[in-house]
């Protein structure tokens, strides 16, 4: 018995095809997990050679070397630069649709001996060249719409930098004031042990009872405390700080720039004016509605007909069958095609329905945009002026706090005010530094932010490229004057 070989080939493809099938959920989910073991095992060979995979960075690390590190090594950042590579690939795909169809084919045929034993092997070959001509406005629509989506891209890119550029500036003056509570927490600590010393000493003369120097040990654990969990918290804000900056936790840099307090006189107006310039997310807003108007084009261009033009040229031989082509003729053909459907009316009119419905969401999402950039700029220059307010308190506040410790302490050893009135009076200008420096920290992020709502935190609009140049909050080396541990 002769074996059909359609059949044979068919009930192979039946069997690959059910075995693909049998790869169930838990066989998917064991490959998972092997491949999460190996990453794993990856991780920790590097983490027992001593190599990082990561930048390491060490020594001295400046505000403007964090975000430049943060553009480099960023992963968030690395993911949207691919975006532009996706649109150039979609420029060049959107020119396929204006330029001319070349196809090359061709076809044998093996004859049995008794339909032609003079000619059994037939063959031929043919080439077709189709160039579009027109289209309803599709091929244009499809061009513009491609380069919009570069523009589009490139607007993408630039809000991303400039997120990056916020949250490494905004982790880097997290970790500064992490550093500096810590420090007030630290010399709370120095002083309250002093204090505690003065106090031993004192029960010791004579003039001070036990209950005076349970209460002074009772402030130094209390001070001790606090520093320890200020200086988890220092710890974790710097590793936060790598990880946006996207560079190895095993880093230890110490940070060059301090906070710094700079007035500002925001006028609403120009800060108006500069975020409808610069800020990305309106760019995007408006290029969307664009696309949207050219995806509109392109679902009208339905209406008409496509008109293209063609040339074939077939050389074949055939089999005896065809006595009205001779061997190895060469055959050309020329002309114009149009093809029209006329009978998809409901379809078409449905698609341009969908269209302009979302062309108008389009809009409507151009102007909500509009208003949340209007309220961004608005509340970022409110909180500015409140930043203000705070920070010139906060150093009145502290400047009382400082003489209030001072009048105590000499006011204890005089026998004028008790140990607890000094215990209160330190605990006030532990509280009265941390506020401070809190103050000093909330109007830097105001000006970080008044700048991230104008838009005006990295590369200008229709620049292409990850800036080298940064245009951040001024942070300066400016030590505040931190009370000396009495």
């Amino acid at each position: 018995m002769r074996r059909n070989p359609t059949l044979t080939v068919l009930s192979l493809c039946t069997v690959a095809l059910s075995c693909g099938c049998m790869m169930g959920r838990q066989s998917l989910y064991d490959d998972l997990k092997e491949s999460r073991a190996e990453a794993f095992a990856d991780w920790k060979r590097e983490k027992d050679s001593g190599k990082d995979s990561e930048a390491l960075v060490s020594g001295k690390l400046g505000l403007q070397d964090a975000v430049r590190l943060a553009l480099k090594y960023n992963k968030t950042l690395q993911q949207v630069l691919q975006d532009k590579a996706i649109a150039r690939g979609k420029v060049v795909e959107s020119y396929s649709a204006a330029l001319p169809k070349v196809s090359l084919g061709g076809a044998y045929t093996r004859l049995d001996e008794e339909y032609s034993p003079n000619l059994l092997d037939n063959y031929s070959a043919e080439l077709k060249i189709v160039q579009p001509v027109f289209s309803g406005g599709a091929i244009p629509g499809a061009l513009r719409a491609a380069r919009l989506y570069a523009a589009l891209s490139d607007e993408t890119v630039r809000g991303a930098a400039q997120g990056v550029i916020y949250a490494v500036s905004a982790a880097y003056y997290d970790t500064v004031l992490a550093e500096h509570l810590y420090q007030v927490n630290l010399d709370a600590v120095t002083s309250s042990e002093a204090h505690l010393s003065d106090v031993q000493k004192r029960r010791q003369q004579g003039v001070a009872s036990d209950f005076d120097v349970l209460r002074a040990q009772v402030e130094v654990s209390n001070f001790r405390a606090e520093m320890i969990q200020q200086r988890n918290r220092s710890h974790l804000a710097k590793t936060s700080l790598f990880r946006a900056m996207g560079v190895s936790q095993q880093s230890d840099a110490e940070l060059a720039d301090d906070l710094s307090y700079m007035k500002m006189q925001p006028v609403l107006e120009e800060a108006v004016r500069l975020a409808h310039e610069n800020r990305p997310d309106l760019y995007q807003a408006e290029l969307g509605v664009r696309l949207q108007r050219e995806a509109l084009t392109v679902a009208k261009s339905s209406y008409w007909p496509s008109v293209a033009g063609f040339f074939t040229d077939t050389w074949s031989k055939p089999d005896a069958r065809t006595p009205t082509v001779n061997e190895g003729e060469d055959l050309w053909t020329a002309g114009v095609q149009v093809n029209w459907n006329i009978f998809d009316g409901l379809s078409r009119e449905g698609k341009v329905m969908q269209e302009k419905a979302t062309l108008k969401q389009k809009h409507i999402a151009l102007l909500d945009t509009q208003e949340n950039a209007m309220f961004e700029v608005q509340q970022a220059i409110l909180a500015l002026k409140d930043a203000e307010e705070f920070v010139d308190s906060q150093r009145l506040n502290l400047d009382r706090a400082k003489e209030g410790l001072r009048l105590a302490q000499v006011g204890y050893r005089e026998g004028v005010n008790t140990e607890v009135e000094v215990l209160d009076a330190r605990a006030a200008l532990t509280q009265a530094k941390g506020l401070y420096y809190q103050a000093i920290h909330t109007h830097t992020l105001a000006r970080l932010n008044l700048k991230k709502s104008m838009g005006v935190l990295g590369p200008g609009a229709g620049n292409d490229a990850v800036p080298e140049k940064l245009d951040v909050p001024p942070a300066s080396i400016t030590q505040f004057e931190t009370p000396a541990a009495e």
